[in-house]
């Protein structure tokens, strides 16, 4: 008895434990019973038919795909004007229908790759409507702006609840046929089991073509600006160096004239005192006058001719009879 109470007891504890499975937080667990749904799990411990139900665990927070994740490929928007722009641009989802969403994915199909697919689609429509400077706009209170926007293709994506109601009844299969090929159509992402919780555009930039003509346009404008900051720095220059010249022109104007000033005060205080000197005594003012230009006229030479009876050789004559005189 004991010999089969053993066996029985590992029996009953190995479909115990394969009864049993766990739902971690933020997840959530779809119950399959020969491959249909029959219920949803929440985070927890819970029981199952061994063998017969089967369990798959889907992640239940809040998800991020990015642009990136369409093939590597750049995503190129033309603008109203009919300008090319590289988007660079994440969506937040998460799954708010489990059975719908489990039916989308197996069959097969990739709910990221129609979430991005519908996302492209109104975004070239919705940037086929704005110029760029509205797309860089990011008002709040605008209506064309990058928030208005961003907002618009969220509301397209999720759809309204009425037309979520009536699309639920279309088959998925329909459904991802009409997605992949009419990304802009109406299609609601609530129809796969998915709401969009936000969409965000991170980088806009222009293609490679575009943007050296921007930067060629742009540091054409620069060197304009440039070239007139230096002509102006020139013309600056210029008119400080005049005023310098200008100011220094006057100091030396002015001090000449104070020179010329004192010189001729000078001169005429030394002409006043050569002719007091005069008065007192002419003859003597005389005799030292011809001394100087004696000392002046003759160097070792000058020659000059002069005739000796000369008022200029007056005084010299008579040191030469005085001399006479004395040798006598």
């Amino acid at each position: 008895m004991r010999k089969l109470l053993i066996p029985v007891v590992i029996v009953l504890i190995g479909v115990l434990f394969s009864s049993l499975y766990v739902v971690e937080e933020g997840t959530r667990g779809i119950v399959l019973r020969f491959n249909k749904i029959i219920g949803l799990s929440d985070p927890g411990l819970h029981f199952k038919i061994p063998g017969v139900d089967n369990v798959k665990v889907i992640d239940a927070k809040i998800q991020t795909t990015d642009s990136s994740n369409n093939s590597g490929r750049e995503q190129k928007f033309i603008t109203r004007e009919k300008k090319d722009l590289i988007v660079d641009y994440y969506v937040q989802w998460k799954i708010v229908d489990f059975d719908r969403y489990y039916e989308t994915v197996a069959g097969g199909n990739s709910v990221e790759n129609l979430l991005l697919a519908r996302l492209n689609g109104r975004l070239r429509a919705e940037i086929g409507k704005l110029d760029i400077k509205d797309i860089i706009n990011d008002t709040n209170a605008d209506t064309k702006s990058r928030n208005s926007l961003m907002v618009r293709v969220k509301d397209a994506l999720n759809g309204t609840q009425q037309s979520t109601a009536n699309i639920k009844d279309v088959p998925v299969e329909d459904l991802v046929a009409v997605a992949e090929t009419d990304p802009e159509s109406i299609t609601s992402m609530l129809a796969f089991g998915v709401e969009v919780i936000d969409v965000r555009i991170k980088q806009i930039n222009f293609p490679p073509e575009v943007s050296e003509s921007i930067y060629a346009r742009m540091s054409a404008e620069r060197e304009v600006v440039a070239r007139d900051q230096r002509f102006q720095g020139i013309r600056e220059a210029e008119e400080t160096r005049a005023d310098a010249t200008l100011a220094a022109t006057k100091i030396l104007s002015e001090a000449e004239k104070q020179a010329r000033t004192i010189q001729g005060e000078g001169d005429a205080n030394a002409a006043k005192l050569y002719a007091d000197a005069f008065n007192k005594d002419r003859e003597f003012f005389s005799f030292i006058r011809s001394l100087k230009a004696y000392e002046k006229s003759f160097k070792e030479t000058d020659v000059m001719v002069i005739s000796p009876d000369s008022e200029f050789f007056r005084y010299m004559k008579l040191n030469v009879n005085s001399a006479e005189s004395n040798k006598k």
